[in-house]
Order: C-alpha cells, then sequence, then structure tokens
C-alpha cells in the first residue's frame, strides 16, 4: 500500500537526524525530523532565512561550497565539519547539545526546482560521541602513558609531513646510560619517576615547535625543526649537562642518571629509517666513547 503524501510528510517529520533543504543561492527551504532532542536544537526557525544571515561567514561560505559541488556533481557528498547552537542565530541554544557539536552531513542533489531554483537534501547526523571516541582511541594509539610523549608510532606516520614542512631539520637520539641498574636498585616504580623526570628536565630545554618521542624503554628521540649544525650540538650538549645536573629524588641523595646522544641532520627527501640508522650509529660512538657524551654527525 502505498503512502499518501501526508504519511510520507508524516514519516519525513519523525526521523531521528534532521533534513534541510537548501537552496543553490542558501535559503533554508524545509526542515524536517531532527526529534532527538539531545542530539539537536529545532531548526524550524531557519526556515525561509538565508544561510549568510544565520552562521559565521566562514561557515556560511563553506556550505555554500558544498552545496555548489554536490549540483555540480550531481553526487551525493559525504562531509563532516563543526557547529555550535550558538553559531546559529534564531535557534533556542539553550536546549539541546552545548558547545562545539561535529556532524555528518549527506547532502543529495535534488531533481526538482523550488521556486525556479535547483536544491539539495542535506541530512545531518550529530557524531560527536563517536569522534570523542575516535580521538581518545588515536591520541592512546600514539602517546606513552608513562611520560605523556608521543610514541614511536607517532613519530614514523609524521615524520614525512614534519619535515617537509619545516626545511632543514636535526635530529637527536638518547638513551639513558645504565637505565636497568636504575631498576635493578631502588625497584621499578622508582625507574618509573625517574623516566618522568628525565622528560620534564628535557622538555623543559625545547621549543613549542620540537617534537619529544619516547621511541622504546629508556630511548627518546628529538625532531627540531629548522635546528641544524653548532645550535644543533649545542642543545644536545645542554641537554646532557641538565640531565647530569638533575636531583631526582631528595630521599635518595645517590640516584643520579646521565645520557648519551646522537645528533645528525636531516637531508631533504631523506626516509625515515636512513635518518635513524645515522642518529643511531652516532648514538652508539658516545657510548663508546664513555657514555654521558654527546656525538655529532657532521653535515655532508
Amino acid at each position: 500500500m502505498a503512502l499518501t503524501v501526508e504519511q510520507l510528510y508524516e514519516v519525513m517529520a519523525q526521523l531521528p537526524d534532521p533534513l534541510f533543504v537548501l537552496s543553490e543561492d542558501g535559503y533554508y527551504i524545509e526542515y524536517l525530523g531532527g526529534i532527538e532532542q539531545q542530539s539537536y536544537q529545532d531548526g524550524n526557525p531557519l526556515i525561509g532565512k538565508r544561510l549568510q544571515d544565520m552562521l559565521p561567514p566562514d561557515k556560511a561560505e563553506w556550505i555554500m561550497m558544498q552545496i555548489a559541488l554536490t549540483l555540480e556533481s550531481n553526487q551525493v557528498q559525504v562531509v563532516e565539519y563543526d557547529l555550535a547552537a550558538a553559531e546559529v542565530k534564531d535557534i533556542e541554544s539553550g536546549e539541546g547539545p552545548q558547545g562545539m557539536q561535529r556532524f555528518e552531513g549527506k547532502i543529495a542533489p535534488l531533481p526538482s526546482r523550488y521556486g525556479g531554483k535547483r536544491a539539495v537534501s542535506w541530512m545531518t547526523r550529530n557524531i560527536t560521541r563517536q569522534h570523542e571516541l575516535q580521538r581518545r582511541l588515536q591520541l592512546l594509539s600514539e602517546t606513552d602513558q608513562l611520560t605523556g610523549l608521543h610514541n614511536r608510532r607517532y613519530f614514523f606516520e609524521h615524520f614525512p609531513q614534519l619535515v617537509a614542512s619545516q626545511g632543514r631539520a636535526g635530529l637527536i637520539m638518547m638513551d639513558i646510560d645504565h637505565f636497568k641498574q636504575i631498576n635493578d636498585l631502588y625497584g621499578h616504580q622508582q625507574g618509573d619517576r625517574v623516566l618522568q623526570r628525565f622528560c620534564t628536565c628535557v622538555a623543559s630545554q625545547l621549543r613549542a615547535g620540537d617534537l619529544f618521542v619516547r621511541s622504546g624503554g629508556e630511548e627518546f628521540l628529538i625532531l627540531l625543526p629548522q635546528l641544524h649544525g653548532p645550535g644543533l650540538w649545542q642543545l644536545a650538549e645542554r641537554i646532557r649537562g641538565a640531565v647530569a645536573a638533575m636531583t631526582l629524588d631528595d630521599g635518595v641523595p645517590e640516584l643520579h642518571i646521565t645520557v648519551s646522544l646522537g645528533t645528525t641532520e636531516i637531508q631533504p627527501g631523506e626516509e625515515v629509517g636512513t635518518v635513524l640508522a645515522r642518529a643511531d650509529e652516532w648514538l652508539y660512538r658516545a657510548k663508546r666513547a664513555g657514555r654521558n657524551q654527546t656525538a655529532h654527525c657532521p653535515s655532508p
């Protein structure tokens, strides 16, 4: 049995997620659904008004671009975007979800014309919870839980774009000297505290844009944009000196650590494996020289 127009409209009006009909010149033609009040504000007050009058200019411009792309391609587009109720005029922002929300939009070209204008249907779905969960899982997968530093996986995934965007850069590979002895003599809890104090000490010597990574148990990497030549060696030495002078535990005055460092400049277009192998070679030169040393690879 076919639905009547009234029944079809009734079904559409009861959709949990909202559907907008938007004209090619940016007018809200219709609003349907969106009855899931914990996820959406009521969009009915927007009907008949222009996007450009209701939204911040940058977001209105972005939505207009998506409408144009959908109509030009005659294909469904799927997008994600952020929007807060407080950014939209004429709706009751005190009701529904508060703060910035994440949405998925599915935009489809409509075959009919509305007042002589082409239009699209824009069905939106609030994916804030899923997006936040995904972001947290991503953060966990890229972060060392003990120290709060990024991990080796993060370094490998982001190395190409970080280096490409920064031009010349330097790399320091570090290893805490004889760290196993600390765990053996003082226990693993004390070893964990030493690692945390060490990271705080090193981080205090770095710039905001430097990438400090825990790559292994007591092994660390520092990617240093725009730092090369003597400046790279000087920073490594400053870190070495700060670590050697650090007080780790007032109750254990004999507890001290040192660090060995290998430094190298990153050449344009180099693969991450090549850079790490060279830094590793110079780190072991520092260890063979007696540890608590910096071995600097001269630039080619």
